[in-house]
């Protein structure tokens, strides 16, 4: 038996579905929703070459040595923050 791994979202396709999503909060919501906020959790790899990424040491969770994060924009009717967050591990092959 044969096991396809999925491929990943493409930056472009993450952008457009998140869009989708908060222009339907905003369809929803209105003027009531003022912001959205959104913490995506990947992998290192997933990060885009071209935009910087921010890297924090960690100490206190075990196996964790380092979370990433990268900010990106999206077209969307509400002001929105959304980020892509990744934790590099010190067992993680190089």
């Amino acid at each position: 038996m044969q096991t396809i791994k999925p491929s990943p979202l493409r930056e472009e396709q993450l952008r457009n579905i998140i869009a989708r999503f908060i222009h339907q909060l905003y369809e929803s919501g209105g003027e009531a929703i003022r912001h959205v906020t959104i913490t995506l959790h990947g992998k290192p790899e997933h990060f885009c070459d071209t935009r910087r990424i921010n890297a924090i040491a960690v100490k206190k969770i075990q196996g964790i040595t380092t979370l990433s994060y990268q900010d990106f924009e999206v077209n969307a009717p509400i002001p929105s923050t959304v980020t892509l967050v990744a934790a590099e591990n010190e067992n993680q092959p190089v």
